[in-house]
Order: C-alpha cells, then sequence, then structure tokens
C-alpha cells in the first residue's frame, strides 16, 4: 500500500503539470489573439515547480524500497515540506493569477448576459 500511494504522489503532479501546459498552450493563443502581453510565460515556470520535486520524491521512494529505515515523523514532515509542499505552493501562486488573468472573462459569460443584450431578451 505505500508503494501505491507514492506511485501516486509521483503521477498527482506529472497530472497537475500536463494541465498546465494545456493551459499554457490556450492561454498563448488566447493572449495572441488578444495582443496581451505574454504572461502565459508564469505557466512555464509553475510547470518547473511542480516537476522540480518528481526525482527528489522518486529517489525517496525508491529508499523505502531498498529498506533503508524510516526517518523520525518530525523529519519525515520536514522532508516533505521542503521536497513537495512548498515547490507545489509556488507553482500554484505562479499559476493561479496567470489563469485569472487570462480566463476570468468566462465568468462573465457563463453568468448570462447582462446590460441592454439582456433587457432585449426579456423583452421579446
Amino acid at each position: 500500500m505505500i508503494y501505491l500511494s507514492s506511485s501516486l504522489y509521483i503521477i498527482g503532479p506529472l497530472s497537475v503539470a500536463a494541465m498546465l501546459i494545456l493551459l499554457m498552450s490556450l492561454s498563448r493563443r488566447l493572449g495572441e489573439a488578444l495582443e496581451t502581453p505574454p504572461y502565459y510565460r508564469f505557466f512555464g515556470v509553475a510547470v518547473v515547480f511542480f516537476l522540480l520535486p518528481l526525482p527528489v520524491s522518486w529517489a525517496l521512494l525508491m529508499l523505502k524500497a531498498w529498506g533503508l529505515p524510516e526517518p523520525d515523523p518530525h523529519t519525515g514532515l520536514a522532508i516533505k515540506l521542503v521536497v513537495a509542499s512548498i515547490p507545489m505552493t509556488i507553482a500554484i501562486s505562479f499559476a493561479l493569477p496567470t489563469v485569472a488573468r487570462y480566463w476570468s472573462w468566462i465568468w462573465g459569460e457563463l453568468r448570462g448576459p447582462r446590460g441592454e443584450e439582456g433587457e432585449d431578451e426579456q423583452a421579446g
């Protein structure tokens, strides 16, 4: 069970990195169409911060497989924070404002028509 959860721990960031690469591609095209500055490059920085801890995580997984002793709980928590949580927090900190910058217009579209267009549809 430890190996399964450890494998999922590595697959999860890979999935998020793939999603960020997709958002980077879509945002690049949207930015070119709207002639906005290339903020999509922040997605690349976020991908690096998501993928950077994976070799270290993989190495820690292999150390468990070789039968080396587990660190004490406090040391294990510190290793997980430094190796995974902090870089992922930095990655999300780069990605979230970039998503908001490019894709905030969707919320207005989802709410429906507003202003004069909405009044015409209600009257008709």
